[in-house]
């Protein structure tokens, strides 16, 4: 709500809303403040209000604030995101829009890259702080510029740094899949049934997260499918859900879990991140990840003779040359 007070002779109208600055105006009569404050107040809800505010006048974490709040509105950001606009304003936020200079952001990056951060996580720090003024210049109109961030990968590129991940081959040969199904299955006090979840990963191409998420209520028993609530995205944070089908020993896999819980496999997704590499250690097996699985599992669906949009189906993937970087078909394959 605005605030409406008297000044001697005058009424002076002030708003405040997170992320814009604060406006004020004085008027002769009280009726004339309050209207002009609802102008504004509505102007601002509709997104329609514009800053007329020069570059140099408008802060950096000013603008972080009002993409948090407007966009995340619409969007809501996952946990990495959040962290990042958190870091970008800690580290760059008391910058005017025209101090956010070539120079001030490769020393942002310069900066991450000492203290460890690889080159494709300063590359989605970068992003970020392109989105913002992106936004800003084109749904706030305000005169800024990405010409800085797109000149500072240009040098990060120069200097060598990798931006975009490697892209990874890896996938786990039969035996190492038996010797890990073994190691698990003969532990005496096994409370996790790796075995059983390592051969699920590569049958059903599902993400860590998607298997421990999945639910008894959402299988469906007679068409051996199950939905995958909230699947990953590039758009939708949240309500894409999508049914699979439970292809191979996926469905015999499901069938055999206790029913101790609501989730069919109640487990933590950590716990995976840590199990699993300890047991390639233990047995010698180099470079693997639980998410080359997933590589695997939808390299098997090619090989098999599934068409593309039906490999889409299982594995989520909206973006095919996303699918593709997923895909490590063998040159000695082709020979079956």
């Amino acid at each position: 709500m605005a605030s409406i007070t008297k000044r001697g002779d005058s009424w002076f109208a002030q708003v405040r809303r997170k992320g814009h600055r604060s406006i004020s105006k004085s008027f002769p009569k009280k009726s004339q403040a309050v209207e002009w404050a609802r102008g504004i107040e509505a102007e601002i809800d509709a997104k329609r209000f514009q800053d007329t505010r020069s570059a140099s006048e408008w802060l950096f974490s000013e603008l972080i604030d009002r993409y948090t709040e407007e966009i995340g509105a619409i969007k809501k950001f996952g946990k990495s995101k959040v962290d990042v606009l958190r870091m970008l304003k800690t580290n760059l936020g008391d910058l005017s829009l025209n101090e956010l200079t070539e120079q001030a952001i490769m020393a942002y990056a310069d900066k991450r890259l000492k203290a460890g951060a690889g080159g494709v996580t300063v590359s989605i720090d970068l992003t970020y702080i392109s989105t913002i003024l992106k936004t800003a210049k084109q749904l706030w109109k305000m005169p800024v510029s990405i010409d800085p961030v797109q000149s500072v990968r240009q040098n990060l590129r120069y200097m060598g740094v990798n931006l975009k991940s490697t892209e990874r081959d890896r996938r786990p040969t039969q035996e190492e899949i038996d010797a890990l199904i073994h190691y698990f299955d003969s532990k005496p006090r096994r409370i996790i049934p790796m075995g059983d979840i390592i051969q699920f990963a590569i049958e059903t191409a599902m993400r860590a997260s998607e298997i421990t998420g999945l639910l008894w209520s959402d299988l469906n028993e007679k068409d051996k499918t199950i939905l995958i609530r909230s699947r990953k995205h590039p758009q939708k944070k949240e309500g894409n859900d999508q049914e699979v089908p439970l292809l191979g020993k996926a469905f015999d896999i499901v069938m055999r879990q206790p029913r101790v819980s609501d989730r069919i496999f109640p487990y933590g997704t950590k716990t995976f991140s840590s199990i699993f590499p300890r047991a390639c250690n233990k047995l010698k097996i180099e470079d693997l990840r639980f998410h080359d699985l997933r590589h695997e599992g939808i390299s098997r669906l090619f090989e098999q003779g599934y068409r593309i949009e039906q490999v889409r189906l299982v594995s989520g993937h909206q973006d095919v040359k996303m699918l593709f970087r997923y895909v490590q078909v063998r040159a000695k394959d082709l020979h079956r």
